[in-house]
């Protein structure tokens, strides 16, 4: 099952659907006193959220400013857990797909199947569509993630071979280094909505708490991504479950 596939279960299913987030380093927290990169087992991480009831794993591999180590992290999160996998890194071309194909194809059967590329719409700009497809030729999902509105134009071109769009609630430029704040609105969402259609509308990052994924369901997301959150969590699936069933005011199930 792919990311997108086990989001909609999730959301047919009337939780919360959750993507939980695996990240060694969170810059935010970089510079502050006794703040050391998380060492915890990958594998394991995945496993709690998995039984958390998170409908995906995503894993941040980008090494530089977030620590990733993706030729040790990718397997064991991909063994550990049967849950859907994105990757989470800097990609600037098609050969950035090539390295995390080849990586995939060293494990010695085919995975590919269940991992999405994260693909950041304004930093790819016009090789967007040609990575996109990079991707689908390797037999991988991809989700395009936008900072808002000002990147609508950039899935124009490529809205009738999306699955999923990404609504960064925080400017990767600096490193999601800003406070939480959700941005997304319902207006915004009807704005993506006219493009992408029956893509998957995700919202990322700035969830601290049940109560924010709700809030950003309500605006028009399909799905949540949380991070920090669950990292700085003691008890990862407690944490995670809390969020998938979490409910509307009065007890009402999403739906």
């Amino acid at each position: 099952m792919n990311l997108a596939q086990s989001l909609i279960k999730a959301k047919a299913a009337g939780i919360v659907p959750v993507i939980a987030e695996i990240k060694r380093l969170i810059p935010k927290l970089a510079d502050k006193d006794h703040y050391l990169p998380d060492s915890r087992d990958a594998g394991l991480l995945a496993k709690d959220y998995e039984n958390g009831g998170a409908a995906g794993i995503s894993l941040v591999t980008e090494k530089r400013f977030f620590g990733g180590n993706p030729e040790e992290d990718i397997p064991a999160v991909l063994r550990a857990s049967t849950l859907p996998l994105l990757i989470k890194d800097f990609i600037f071309d098609e050969t950035g797909i090539d390295y995390y194909a080849e990586l995939l194809d060293r494990l010695g059967d085919s995975r590919k199947s269940r991992v999405t590329i994260l693909l950041i719409a304004h930093l790819l700009k016009e090789k967007l569509p040609a990575v996109l497809e990079q991707v689908y030729s390797y037999g991988m999902e991809a989700l395009v993630e936008t900072r808002g509105t000002e990147d609508i134009p950039c899935l124009k071109e490529i809205a009738g071979k999306l699955t999923g769009v990404g609504f960064n609630n925080k400017d990767i430029d600096k490193l999601e280094k800003e406070e939480d704040i959700i941005r997304l609105t319902p207006k915004t969402a009807e704005a993506y909505r006219q493009v992408i259609g029956d893509a998957l509308l995700v919202c990322q990052s700035a969830h601290r708490s049940p109560d924010d994924a709700l809030f950003s369901l309500s605006c028009g997301a399909d799905a949540v991504l949380v991070g920090t959150a669950f990292m700085l969590s003691r008890k990862p699936a407690e944490k995670v479950a809390s969020f998938v069933r979490a409910s509307m005011p009065g007890g009402r199930r999403i739906s």
